[in-house]
């Protein structure tokens, strides 16, 4: 018996899963369960010669004239005149019809219509589409793949130049720089007289104070030692700072910053200078020989 399994009922839109529940419009072959079929009156289909809403064509309208003939032979006659023998399941179908109501041959062109038949195995199309669906998995998988790998590169590219960038900063004069004002500014506020002689380049240290008074090495150290037992406590604020370089000289230097000096004792604020130097007699460290408060 020819198969509707998997087509659509277009009266329920549901699928037709058994063929015993199946009757065929005589007219335009399409397939539908039986219950839907006889629910709705006859065929679903808009258009069809079967279908309640429609007007039936001449054929079905036409009479059978009877004559003299009793009620039985009557019968007899119009129902051998109205079935015709399906040529391929051998059932009764009307005269008139196209397709065979029970299996769905289309008795016109003698042979099954192709988009009535089920030729294309279940199997075949279950596997077609879990093909498909598995291919879509797999390009889903590698474009998801492409991007994880686009993005790990990514940032190993940003974490490299990052960390090259930060490695150049801290090997770089600048850095050097800035941390050796900012020793030097703690041991100032540590008070701690040692530690402040090894920023100054003993044999050409000089410094000028706002009084237009100049001292050298020894003195300079002399007087930082009073002021570091003078003093309880000395806080020091450095802004604005800035290096400036003689391209002539890259050894040779100038800093310049706003210097804040605040202590229990003395206020004091001004425009500072450093000049620094950096070579083999400092163990190729900057240090200060000069230093300007003005």
């Amino acid at each position: 018996m020819h198969s509707f399994k998997n087509k659509t009922c277009p009266y329920c839109q549901s699928k037709i899963k058994d063929d015993l529940d199946v009757i065929v419009c005589s007219l335009c072959g399409t397939p539908h369960h039986r219950e839907c079929y006889e629910e709705n009156g006859g065929c679903t289909s808009y258009g069809c010669g079967n279908n309640p809403t429609t007007v039936k064509d001449e054929r079905r309208r036409e009479g059978i004239d009877v004559g003299a003939m009793t009620i039985p032979a009557a019968r007899n006659l119009v129902a051998q005149r109205n079935l015709i023998e399906c040529p391929n399941c051998e059932k009764d179908v009307e005269e008139n019809s196209n397709y065979c109501k029970y299996c769905g041959y289309n008795i016109i062109e003698g042979k099954f219509d192709e988009e009535n038949s089920n030729e294309e195995n279940f199997d075949d199309e279950f596997k077609r589409k879990y093909e498909e669906k598995k291919k879509i998995s797999r390009n889903t998988f590698l474009l998801r793949s492409g991007g994880l790998i686009f993005i790990f590169l990514f940032l190993i590219t940003t974490i490299y130049f990052a960390y090259s960038k930060i490695t150049d900063y801290y090997s770089s004069d600048d850095y050097q720089i800035k941390t050796m004002v900012d020793d030097w500014k703690d041991a100032w506020e540590e008070k701690d007289i040692n530690k402040y002689k090894t920023f100054l380049l003993v044999n050409d240290y000089e410094y000028y104070g706002k009084d237009g008074k100049t001292k050298n090495y020894t003195e300079r150290i002399s007087d930082i030692k009073s002021t570091f037992d003078k003093y309880k406590y000395i806080k020091l604020n450095f802004s604005d700072f800035k290096i400036h370089r003689d391209s002539t000289s890259p050894n040779d230097l100038k800093v310049t910053f706003k210097q804040s000096y605040v202590s229990d004792k003395f206020e004091e604020s001004g425009q500072k200078t450093l000049r620094l130097f950096k070579g083999k007699e400092t163990g190729d460290k900057w240090k200060i020989y000069r230093e300007i408060m003005d």
